[in-house]
């Protein structure tokens, strides 16, 4: 019976095709991509015309439709209003629309549906959105339900998030992410005015130009007591910016702080090692800075690190000195991801990371590219009886060689190890059939040597 009922199912879609659009091998499409139950729709990707969306919008069978990714589609205004005006929408929970078309005309479209009152998810990134378009958002009241909202790659500028914090409609987002929509310090100006968004949780700044001047603004008011989880790369906060952020009781709450790419030096990780406020945090990623080697000593003598557990030093210039603070630190204990590309650290860094009592609960270690790691850092690691919980190592981009391939191959302590990225480290085919063969990985699933 199960599979009359599939088959007839099957029938429905391409009939309904067949009548109502110009393009039957749509039915086909949507057939094929619609989940078994009839609540998922992934279209991401499928380049669509606009009787296409027609014929979606009207097409009886998705009325029981909770997700649905139109990303990538040619998705433009004209296709968006009769989704608009559909009821074949009325459960959907998550509607992604990102890398589209979607000018202000098509937010004025979306604003006025009335079928999306369970709606907890829109992703409109990568659109032509401007501050007319956030405006007209923010009085949209067919999405009442709206927890997460991802505005990336528009071009908001600092009115579009003036009226869209203080609309209502943020009182209730947990998610927002506002990378790269230009809104600048005068847009944190404007977020610091705001109401307080007491249910937002995750907050995505980064690519939008903000400087210590905007970041001292936003530090001084009480606009998000409940987040956890603040990105900030690709900005120009500077030590005076961090400093401002360490002092600040806006951030007590943060178990996440991501700033890649921001100007800071020592003075940056000396700020956050002496903070009484951001003392919480399980994930602090500083990749692409100028910290050092004094900076990764000052976060390795904070007892603000007792409780981290994903640490990315990146492109920081630690050196062998850098690795060595962090290794004999006694506060690095819950660590179990640490990236330390491209710092130089050498074969000496490399050993005092593989004595380390400390990392010993380390599942991640990733240390590529200009390390300038040879066999006997290749050695340590194999050998070392405090690196025995390592799931994930990346090694690429060193220079081990076949020795340190062998030394890896012939580990009796890397049983767990699960993956593992030895590529451009000048294999030859002896080093790499030593790992492809190995008897000692028995847990290996991922080997990348290419």
């Amino acid at each position: 019976m199960a599979e009359a009922k599939d088959i007839n199912d099957s029938l429905d879609f391409l009939r309904y095709f067949e009548k109502y659009t110009e393009n039957p091998d749509f039915g086909a499409l949507i057939q094929e991509k619609i989940s078994a139950d009839k609540k998922r729709l992934e279209l991401n990707g499928c380049q669509l015309k606009e009787e296409d969306f027609k014929a979606l919008s009207g097409f009886g069978p998705i009325n029981k439709l909770e997700y649905l990714n139109l990303n990538q589609t040619g998705l433009n205004s004209e296709g968006l209003k009769p989704l608009c005006t559909s009821s074949s929408f009325e459960n959907l929970e998550t509607l992604a629309l990102a890398n589209n078309n979607l000018d202000d005309e098509a937010i004025f479209f979306l604003s006025k549906c009335s079928s999306l009152s369970h709606l907890e998810s829109l992703d409109l990134s990568s659109n032509e959105l401007g501050s007319l378009g956030a405006k007209v958002l923010s009085m949209a009241e067919g999405i009442g339900s709206l927890k997460r909202l991802n505005l990336s790659y528009n071009r908001l500028e600092g009115l579009g998030i003036k009226s869209l914090v203080d609309s209502s409609l943020c009182r209730q987002f947990i998610e927002l992410n506002l990378r790269d929509t230009s809104i600048g310090d005068e847009g944190l100006k404007f977020l610091a005015q705001s109401s307080p968004l007491e249910s937002l949780t995750t907050l995505n700044l980064s690519d939008n130009g903000i400087t210590e001047v905007g970041m001292e603004t936003l530090c001084h008011s009480a606009v998000f007591p409940n987040l956890k989880t603040l990105i900030l790369n690709n900005n120009h906060l500077g030590d005076d910016g961090v400093y401002a952020m360490a002092e600040s009781p806006l951030f007590e709450n943060l178990e996440k702080l991501v700033m890649h790419n921001n100007g800071l030096t020592t003075d940056s990780a000396i700020s956050l090692s002496k903070s009484q406020t951001i003392n919480k945090l399980q994930t602090l990623d500083l990749n692409n800075n100028d910290l050092r080697a004094e900076g990764a000593k000052a976060l390795a003598d904070s007892v603000n690190m007792k409780v981290l557990e994903c640490l990315d030093l990146g492109e920081n210039k630690l050196n062998h000195e850098g690795a060595a603070a962090l290794a004999n630190s006694l506060n690095c204990c819950s660590l179990k991801f640490l990236r330390l590309n491209n710092n130089n650290i050498s074969d000496k860094g490399v050993q005092a990371l593989a004595a380390s009592t400390t990392l010993s609960n380390l599942e991640t270690l990733s240390i590529e590219n200009e390390n300038w790691i040879h066999a006997p850092g290749a050695k340590a690691i194999s050998e070392s009886k405090n690196l025995t919980s390592l799931k994930r190592l990346v090694l690429a981009l060193n220079a081990i060689g076949d020795e340190g391939a062998l030394y890896l191959a012939n580990s009796q302590n890397l049983s767990g190890l699960q993956f593992l990225n030895v590529a451009g480290n000048k294999l030859t085919p002896r080093g790499e059939d030593a790992l492809q063969k190995s008897t000692a990985l028995t847990g290996m699933k991922i080997l990348e040597i290419v």
